[in-house]
């Protein structure tokens, strides 16, 4: 018996740690932006620690993921933005291992800023799935065979707006979730992932809105549940079925995407506002924190302490317990990316293309370095196996330490 329970806890952490170095999806393990147990260089910028770049050619604002040794990354480009590209990269060398490219079926108009790769793929650790603003759904093996192509806008014409799409979709239960939220045909869709198709569809109201799906991870009492946040309100669904289970009304931040860690869900609602998850799936109201109101990028949790960016490019920090604000740091500049969290410090890139690291381990935080890499940055960074990826417009770099 004890050697069986020796091997189910080794197993355990074989399991925990493999998952702690993939980053499948936008903003990591859980969509929170946490990179636990990495180790990352604050120099980001120092010739030493950028291990490699790569040439990307189209336009994306779409964030790398990591499967494996493997760096998967999406763009765009053409004169109508209707040419859809998936790059396969190796994680040490840098060199491209493949690229495919597809012609959009629905609408490609974005917002000048933006581009059709705006959404980060998402894998399941044998398949990718690259969404795009023309609402095209792509899943490739990690060897870059088509698996199946999804066009929703043969389904759905008139689902689009006049700034493009940019929500990231999540996987759950052998489902592609997808928020498609606009003026015209809103909804929200659960695809199957090896057929590609709809297992469930929502109606959303009519309004655009940027912001991602997450997931609260099932329990012994709760299935897995898909969180949906829109304007006006917020919704917690089943993710194999869709139904819904709960919803919030109040003044949703379009972009910014929900949170969940430790048995709390944070929603940009009313600023940010907090509500405890009991094991059966109940939903208790904690806190309400209108100072905490990030504009482009999400929050980030972390034990006792949330990060947060408002608009005017200062970073707070706050009590995760009760939303009061504890200390902020003026960074100045433009951001569209979300921050990640790594071994103390905060990493930010700018719209410009600055990249300010934030030492967040004391009581109060500091700029600890900042490098000028003179591209345009709207992607957030992904960070695996104590490497950091993150894409320009131009570009992906890996900045890692010593290997």
């Amino acid at each position: 018996m004890k050697l069986l329970l020796t091997v189910i806890a080794v197993m355990g952490f074989c399991t925990v740690a493999n998952a702690q170095q993939q980053w499948t999806q936008f903003r990591g393990p859980g969509g929170t932006g946490s990179a636990k147990n990495a180790v990352v260089p604050i120099k980001v910028g120092e010739k030493k620690n950028i291990k490699w770049s790569a040439e990307l050619p189209g336009r994306g604002p779409s964030s790398p993921i990591v499967v494996g040794d493997k760096v998967f990354v999406t763009a765009s480009h053409g004169d109508k933005q209707n040419l859809l590209v998936v790059f396969c990269f190796d994680a040490k060398s840098g060199k491209q291992i493949w690229k495919r490219n597809y012609w959009a079926t629905g609408r490609t108009v974005c917002h000048p800023l933006s581009a059709n790769a705006a959404p980060t793929p998402v894998s399941d650790g044998k398949n990718i799935y690259a969404f795009f603003s023309s609402n095209d759904l792509v899943c490739l093996d990690l060897d870059g065979n088509l698996k199946w192509f999804r066009g929703l806008a043969f389904d759905y014409p008139k689902a689009a707006n006049d700034t493009g799409m940019s929500s990231s979709p999540v996987i759950v239960d052998g489902i592609v979730v997808v928020q498609i939220e606009n003026q015209a045909e809103s909804f929200a869709a659960g695809i199957d992932a090896k057929t590609g198709k709809t297992v469930w569809r929502i109606e959303r109201e009519p309004k655009a809105a940027w912001s991602s799906p997450i997931i609260i991870p099932a329990t012994s009492m709760r299935p897995n549940l898909v969180v949906l946040q829109s304007q006006s309100k917020a919704t917690v669904h089943h993710a194999k079925t869709g139904k819904q289970i709960w919803e919030y009304k109040g003044r949703g931040g379009a972009i910014p995407s929900p949170v969940f860690v430790n048995d709390t869900l944070y929603l940009a609602f009313d600023g940010t506002t907090a509500f405890k998850v009991s094991d059966t799936g109940q939903f208790e109201k904690l806190w309400n924190s209108r100072r905490m109101a990030p504009s482009s990028s999400s929050i980030v949790v972390d034990k006792d302490k949330i990060y947060s960016l408002n608009r005017g490019g200062i970073a707070n920090c706050f009590n995760a317990k009760t939303g009061e604000r504890m200390w902020q740091v003026r960074l100045g500049g433009q951001y569209w990316s979300t921050p990640v969290l790594v071994a103390g410090h905060l990493y930010f890139f700018t719209q410009k293309g600055k990249a300010k690291v934030v030492e967040v381990s004391n009581d109060a935080g500091r700029i600890a370095y900042e490098h000028d890499f003179k591209e345009t940055f709207l992607g957030t960074p992904a960070v695996s196996k104590n490497a950091m990826y993150i894409r320009s417009d131009n570009h992906i770099w890996k900045i890692a330490g010593d290997e």
